[in-house]
């Protein structure tokens, strides 16, 4: 068997072992800056306030995050308890 094998073989053992995923809900307040944070990675006054939730996937490497951005309106608190 070749080289190419082997490398192949350990790369599909480290995928099994090495690989990561997380999923993170952020909750807050409205106007807090969860929407900004997951889509520009900082704050930004033009965002659209969230209505119900967004998701967006992040992947880095073997890791995986899921970011669940939640609306912080009055009406949607009562989701979060």
């Amino acid at each position: 068997m070749g080289l190419w094998f082997w490398e192949a073989f350990i790369n599909w053992l480290r995928s099994l072992f090495f690989k990561q995923e997380m999923e993170l809900s952020l909750i807050g307040l409205q106007d807090a800056g969860k929407t900004s944070l997951v889509n520009t990675g900082g704050y930004s006054e033009d965002m659209i306030p969230t209505v119900g939730f967004n998701m967006k996937k992040v992947t880095k490497g073997n890791v995986t995050i899921k970011l669940w951005d939640l609306g912080g309106q009055p009406r949607f608190r009562i989701l979060k308890k």
